[in-house]
């Protein structure tokens, strides 16, 4: 019953979400336009969704072209590292959101071939990936692939209202202390 009324709660937030982040988006869209140039969309866009469904994920992009895969800082401009820090760049996956292929609450989606040999089918394909949810509230990009994993089957398994409101609840706080705690 849950996923019905969930699925209803991601399509009403999600257009206000785009609705009251418009200015936000269009201001970042400006920046990386003036910043990295084009395209302006992020270059690595399939993601693994529910049920190992391969989507188009909608991402501004952060990094320079070419050094999409580079780990030494190297990737980002001044500019762009605080966007994908502050997760602006993340604004136009409420548009996923709205298509179905993601729900606001979720484990992050993973890029095909990335983190996994696609033979073990995790519990977290078996729910819509989201933008934010409980591995990222623990630590997102900071913790390690094994916890990411534990944190997104617990997911899978416990998914209920009141875990998706606690997430819900927790993510700006959770993103103000990565943001203070791991700023180089």
């Amino acid at each position: 019953m849950y996923k019905y009324i969930k699925r209803l709660f991601d399509i009403i937030f999600s257009i206000i979400f785009l609705v009251l982040l418009s200015p936000v988006l269009l201001l970042v869209v400006l920046i990386t336009m003036i910043d990295l140039g084009f395209p302006i969309h992020n270059t690595i866009r399939e993601r693994i969704g529910k049920n190992n469904k391969i989507f188009i994920m909608y991402k501004i992009r952060t990094k320079k072209l070419g050094k999409e895969y580079e780990k030494d800082g190297s990737q980002y401009t001044k500019i762009s590292r605080l966007i994908d820090f502050l997760r602006l760049n993340e604004i136009p996956q409420f548009i996923n959101v709205l298509k179905g292929d993601m729900s606001l609450i979720g484990p992050r989606p993973y890029i095909p071939g990335e983190g996994f040999d696609g033979k073990k089918y995790f519990k977290r394909h078996s729910v819509r990936p989201g933008i934010t949810g409980l591995s990222q509230v623990k630590g997102g990009r900071f913790i390690s692939f094994r916890d990411k994993e534990y944190y997104d089957d617990y997911y899978a398994d416990n998914i209920s209202f009141l875990l998706d409101l606690k997430i819900f609840l927790i993510t700006p706080f959770a993103l103000v202390k990565q943001l203070f705690i791991h700023v180089k």
